[in-house]
């Protein structure tokens, strides 16, 4: 009885031991990482044209052009994530959060362009009816320059997706990603996003 319980478990420890030395376990993680990858980025999306959708209600010309480059911008990336990595055993997970990172908090800015249109809207149809006209000028102007503000910040943020892109696509080898100023640029920007963010 005892020999059978040693047999069944040591063939028992060996089906996972077997299983991560030729090169499975690997090989799952790659396939789970790429189906994380594009779940990612289906859900950005859908995000973005709700975003998208409620900048043209508004009628935010500039908030509605800049969903439509990052749609652009979310697309390329997941393009060069598709080309480069896809398949291959080795995935710069600095490069990949910290440009979700990055492209989540462009979503978000765009989203709080959304409810400071909705809100600068309410304080143009109160300013024709208040009293307090000085005050409600003065929310309106704030709600103004924090729009403003969030949209020059996206610009910044597109910029960095795009150069940080253009050279993951140039790139002759995973190991030169440490070389890359502007992978580092973007992590900074990926950490200053999570700071805002909280």
């Amino acid at each position: 009885m005892g020999a059978y319980a040693g047999v069944a478990l040591v063939a028992t420890l060996s089906v996972p031991i077997i299983y991560r030395l030729s090169g499975f376990t690997r090989d799952d993680e790659v396939d789970w990482l790429e189906q994380r990858t594009l779940d990612e980025h289906e859900a950005l999306i859908q995000k973005l044209q709700t975003a998208q959708q409620g900048l043209k209600e508004l009628g935010i010309k500039e908030g509605v052009r800049q969903a439509e480059v990052l749609t652009d911008i979310l697309e390329d990336y997941q393009s060069v994530v598709e080309t480069r990595f896809v398949g291959k055993q080795h995935m710069p997970a600095n490069y990949l959060n910290a440009a979700r990172t990055v492209q989540e908090h462009a979503i978000q800015n765009l989203t709080d362009v959304v409810a400071i249109g909705h809100s600068l809207s309410g304080l143009s149809r109160n300013l024709e009816v208040s009293d307090a006209v000085g005050k409600q000028a003065e929310l309106f102007k704030e709600q103004q320059t924090r729009m403003r503000g969030l949209l020059d910040e996206n610009t910044k943020l597109f910029n960095a997706l795009t150069e940080t892109a253009v050279e993951v696509a140039n790139i002759k080898s995973i190991s030169d990603f440490d070389r890359l100023d502007t992978l580092a640029r973007l992590v900074s920007l990926a950490h200053i996003a999570n700071q805002s963010g909280q």
